[in-house]
């Protein structure tokens, strides 16, 4: 049951030594910029950054420990100056970003009206969920280059060049402070501060209930990719154990427009038999690069042969970006009788303790699992799992790994035969993933 990564989208490539890249949001280069400005970068590496620091005209002036951004303010006299912020990573990498600029007397505020900032969701003194939805606006007279949210002084949320920011802020039970802060090009900065208390249990904090309960409802752009059982183009399957795992015996196939049994008309069918045999079906949907969430939505049916010949049937997303591979692997561990996740960094399955015995034959099943990525320090994480309509909160970090694969993102299903060598089959239907 060993999973390989399917290396039909893999090319014959070098990973050259650990390279930093600093990104710096604020100030920008030949900017005007107040006496009291703010410092707003990010950083990426192969490995995690651990230190931060700022030079103003070769002085020190700011510092910052393990961490992917860097966020703070920093003074300076009018006149031209050279700001250089520099990154570092555990293997000792660094990385610069260089901007020349001007400081000048009262600059620090638009011109035309104060910057500010309007937090729509979620409200102060409100009750919201585990996983909550932060919706805020901002005004002013120049352009909004960043947005900021710290959740008791710990930076939880991040947006870049728009008015209106919207993200899933993930939180234990309890009671807590949330900021919310936006910058414009001018390197002035607005807060909104609101108290609200996290109940177990809760919905989405935009009162919109989500897609089931524990959920978070999409922003109204995100992008939805309906029935994707039905798309039956371009799809690519393998089942040899450099690709699928297993011992490559037996066969398999798949097969689109099935009446019976399905939901909606029309489901798709898979098949998989011998002795510990597995075979990966997978879809890909085209690079979407700015996409950090993600809600994945099926429904699966399973005859009564996979009762006892199937060890797991794995059900996952991926996005590619940059080279580097997250590969939210998720699965049904029959052989355990517990759901598991995949660490793509180490190349494992894990254990969670969430169970998941074998699923009653010829019925329905209704799989959700809302999972986000972080393309700065190359992590992912399973947020929540819903399986017919029963939520767990799983709230597990994993990291991606460089494989110089080109950009992309899609899902797949896999099923893995035990020791019997029996043949199953599963049906998928309303396959749907959405993102933002």
């Amino acid at each position: 049951m060993k999973k390989l990564l399917f290396l039909l989208f893999a090319f014959a490539a070098t990973h050259a030594l650990a390279q930093v890249t600093v990104k710096m949001a604020s100030p920008n280069p030949s900017s005007t910029v107040g006496t009291s400005f703010s410092l707003q970068a990010s950083a990426s590496s192969s490995h995690p950054i651990v230190g931060w620091h700022a030079y103003l005209d070769s002085k020190d002036v700011y510092k910052a420990g393990v961490t992917g951004y860097a966020s703070g303010t920093i003074n300076a006299a009018t006149g031209n100056h050279q700001l250089v912020v520099r990154a570092w990573d555990s293997t000792g990498a660094y990385g610069d970003q260089t901007v020349n600029f001007t400081v000048a007397a009262g600059s620090s505020a638009p011109a035309n009206g104060k910057l500010s900032v309007n937090l729509a969701s979620p409200t102060a003194n409100s009750t919201v969920g585990t996983s909550f939805s932060i919706q805020a606006s901002a005004s002013g007279a120049h352009p909004i280059v960043g947005w900021h949210g710290y959740l008791d002084g710990n930076m939880v949320f991040t947006a870049g060049a728009t008015a209106s920011a919207s993200g899933t802020v993930n939180a234990a039970t309890g009671n807590h402070q949330l900021v919310v802060r936006a910058w414009d090009n001018t390197g002035a900065y607005s807060d909104q501060t609101v108290n609200i208390t996290v109940g177990s249990g809760g919905t989405p904090s935009n009162g919109g209930g989500g897609s089931s309960p524990g959920l978070p409802t999409p922003p109204s752009n995100a992008m939805v990719f309906n029935n994707i059982d039905q798309m039956n183009t371009g799809w690519d399957s393998c089942g040899d154990p450099a690709c699928a795992g297993g011992n490559g015996g037996g066969g398999y196939w798949q097969a689109f427009f099935q009446t019976s049994p399905s939901m909606d008309g029309s489901s798709m069918e898979l098949y998989r038999d011998g002795q510990w045999g597995n075979s990966l079906w997978f879809k890909k949907l085209g690079a979407n690069n700015n996409v950090t969430h993600m809600l994945w939505d099926f429904y699966v049916n399973v005859n009564s042969a996979s009762t006892s010949a199937g060890q797991a049937l794995e059900y996952d997303a991926f996005q590619f970006v940059g080279g580097y591979n997250y590969m939210i692997g998720t699965e049904c561990n029959y052989g355990a009788g517990v759901w598991d996740t995949w660490s793509e960094a180490s190349g494992h399955w894990l254990h969670t303790n969430i169970p998941c015995p074998k699923f009653a034959p010829n019925t329905w099943h209704h799989i959700q699992w809302y999972v986000t990525t972080n393309h700065s320090n190359h992590s992912y994480t399973y947020v929540t799992l819903v399986v017919d309509g029963k939520v767990y909160n799983l709230n597990q970090t994993q990291y991606a790994k460089y494989l110089a694969w080109s950009d992309n993102l899609g899902v797949q299903w896999q099923l893995d035969v035990n020791a019997t060598g029996g043949g199953y089959n599963e049906w998928v239907d309303k396959a749907k993933l959405t993102i933002w």
